[in-house]
């Protein structure tokens, strides 16, 4: 990596208490990437890496070994903690990221970007995921994820390998 650039790894921290309404996160937006990548010198700059909606697969069960939830909320200048969530077609929970403390910002217009993940993540069938964004234990927003079968290509009749 650059040397401006550094990699993010949030760590377990412990869940905080509940909001009034007003000072609730509002959220902008949730992306699932490869890489989160942070400017040491401008903090607020964040590149993502290979940005994921879905993925397509031939088989099953099929493993994606490291992807981030990443999200940005805003509106807030008191601590909170968020959790990702990953559910599946059926509504049964797939995997969560650790809980996360974030400490509050001095002006409720300055963004919070929010990171976390996920490792080792297993699909099993086809359909469309949730990826959940939970503040202090209640859902703020959801993005779709897709996981679609394709079949195999065949060799025209006739072709050598």
């Amino acid at each position: 990596m650059g040397s401006c650039q550094e990699r993010i790894i949030c760590g377990k921290l412990r869940n905080i208490g509940a909001f009034d309404m007003a000072d609730k996160p509002k959220l902008i937006g949730i992306i699932l990437c490869e890489l989160v990548l942070q400017d040491i010198l401008r903090r607020e700059a964040i590149s993502c890496v290979n940005i994921h909606n879905g993925i397509a697969t031939q088989a099953f069960p099929v493993t994606l070994p490291l992807v981030y939830g990443f999200a940005q909320v805003h509106g807030v200048t008191k601590q909170f903690g968020y959790q990702f969530k990953l559910v599946d077609p059926n509504g049964q929970l797939l995997a969560t990221s650790p809980e996360t403390k974030v400490d509050p910002l001095p002006n409720q217009n300055v963004t919070h970007k929010i990171i976390n993940a996920f490792t080792g993540l297993t699909f099993s069938q086809e359909g469309t995921y949730q990826v959940m964004l939970e503040v202090d234990g209640e859902e703020i927003g959801s993005l779709p994820f897709h996981v679609v079968f394709v079949q195999p290509q065949q060799a025209p009749a006739g072709a050598t390998a």
